[in-house]
């Protein structure tokens, strides 16, 4: 019987030793590999000659057969024993089990990683070897890329759940744990554990919701209040849309934390009712300004006009100075009550804009005009002005205003000289005006040879009340300009002032092209 065991394991060798003489198994997808054990005087394994590889080892990686079929297995790769590896074909021969792993190996600067298993065969064992790298990549890849989530929505303060509603499970990112301050998978993530971190004052209506999206599988989306393991107070965004499954229904959705933003409503909200209160107390100061600070100015001047007329020539030069004085200040008053509600009604207008020709404007302002240009012989030339979108008596304002300004600034003696020039410019990422918006405007520049003013004043002079000169010098009220700046920016438009004093000012305008 000992004799034809051996003879039958003598043929299994020389069928074994034929297969892979004739590489018959180079056709395989798999590295195949037959290894001979080493003994030490022991008795011990202590390496493994390679007796056999097939051709596959040299499409995976760049190492070549020949060089390694008789070689020692560890004295040609010592990964082999830092990877556990061989341990495993030590075992696998002594024991004859067969064993299944996984290993990584490092060739030049290539990772390949093997799905391996080891068997017992004849004198030696076989080691096939799949490669699974391209797996591998893709599992760090998809590993990557969870925690590039997980990192995510902890940055943007959101979490995200799936709700199985058979179940009645949940299961949650990690971030939803944080967002209740619970370290992740703390505490089991079940569906009524989840709602009893919801405001006691909320709770209610929140379940009102969930039950009644459940019956008609709405989306939700609800912001509600919740309690953490702190005892903090936050509000949170929830969002959750329905998923049919099988016999059975998902709700996927997410968490947001929206405290910041909710905090920031209520303070734009306190803001916007002290804004619409200061709205209110400037009507109310229309309304006086209208009226009741009106009516009384016109009965002073009506009973000044009176005095001067009964007491001319009676009075003598210091009292008659006083009077004049007086007769100056109410002017002056009435004409600066007159720009406040000229300024604050600028945006009140109910008129819609119309097409309006700015060669009209200009002739309705130089009729209007016409006695202070006939006593100063002012020369006032202009372009063939465009026509656009506005609101006509504000146009008017706005001419009359910088029109007025280069008659009144002007040394005595000097006949003023006004030049109105009409260009089409275009505002885009390459040529930035101001702050207006990408399209075509009309630039009128509005130009004279008054005293003008120091160039670094050119923002300034567009502020309210904002004087350049004393009052005795010049009359007017600081605010003619800034009612120029307002109307100009409520047809989204733009105003600029340039000059050197002595040396006139340019006042360029910027009103929005009909054309696109």
């Amino acid at each position: 019987m000992p004799d034809r065991i051996a003879l039958r394991n003598r043929i299994s060798e020389l069928e074994i030793s034929k297969m892979f003489k004739e590489r018959l198994l180079d056709s395989s997808n798999n590295v195949i590999a037959y290894l001979e054990p080493m003994f030490d005087k022991e008795g011990q394994i202590e390496d493994f000659v390679i007796k056999y590889v097939n051709n596959r080892i040299e499409e995976i990686t760049s190492l070549e057969t020949k060089d390694m079929i008789g070689m020692r297995w560890l004295e040609y790769d010592a990964q082999n024993l830092t990877n556990g590896v061989f341990d495993y074909a030590k075992n696998c021969f002594t024991t004859g089990e067969t064993f299944d792993y996984i290993s990584k190996y490092v060739f030049g600067d290539q990772v390949v990683w093997f799905s391996a298993r080891l068997v017992k065969l004849e004198a030696g064992v076989v080691n096939f070897l799949k490669d699974i790298s391209k797996e591998k990549e893709y599992e760090e890849q998809l590993l990557v890329q969870n925690r590039l989530l997980i990192e995510a929505e902890h940055v943007a303060s959101i979490g995200s759940f799936r709700w199985d509603l058979n179940k009645g499970t949940l299961d949650l990112s990690e971030n939803v744990y944080r967002l209740l301050h619970y370290e992740p998978f703390e505490i089991e993530p079940t569906f009524e554990g989840i709602l009893k971190f919801i405001h006691k004052k909320d709770i209610k209506w929140v379940r009102e919701v969930i039950e009644k999206s459940r019956k008609t599988k709405e989306r939700i989306d609800i912001t509600f209040k919740i309690v953490t393991k702190t005892g903090e107070e936050r509000y949170v965004n929830t969002i959750g849309e329905y998923y049919p499954s099988a016999n059975n229904w998902y709700v996927v959705g997410v968490f947001k934390d929206v405290t910041k933003q909710i905090e920031q409503e209520s303070i734009l909200q306190a803001r916007n009712a002290e804004l619409k209160k200061s709205n209110s107390d400037l009507e109310a100061f229309n309304r006086i300004a209208s009226h009741d600070l009106q009516e009384p100015l016109r009965k002073i001047q009506m009973f000044i006009s009176r005095l001067y007329d009964e007491e001319k020539g009676k009075l003598g030069p210091r009292s008659q100075n006083y009077l004049d004085k007086v007769i100056s200040s109410t002017e002056r008053m009435r004409n600066l009550i007159s720009n406040l509600l000229s300024y604050s009604r600028i945006e009140e207008v109910d008129d819609t804009p119309m097409r309006i020709d700015l060669n009209e404007v200009l002739a309705d302002v130089l009729e209007d005009l016409g006695q202070r240009i006939e006593e100063t012989g002012a020369s006032i030339d202009a372009d063939k002005l465009p026509e656009i979108n506005g609101i006509q008596f504000q146009l008017e304002q706005l001419f009359l205003n910088l029109i007025g300004n280069s008659l009144k600034y002007v040394e005595a003696g000097v006949v003023p000289m006004i030049r109105i020039k009409n260009t089409l410019v275009s505002v885009d990422r390459f040529n930035k005006i101001s702050n207006l918006s990408p399209g075509n405007y009309h630039k009128l520049e509005f130009t004279d040879n008054g005293i003008g003013f120091d160039d670094q004043y050119g923002e300034k002079i567009f502020e309210i009340f904002q004087r350049l000169h004393g009052k005795n010098e010049y009359s007017g009220t600081g605010l003619g300009l800034a009612i120029c700046k307002k109307i100009v920016e409520a047809h989204n438009g733009a105003i600029q002032g340039t000059s050197k004093n002595n040396q006139g000012a340019v006042f360029t305008v910027y009103l929005p092209s009909l054309s696109k």
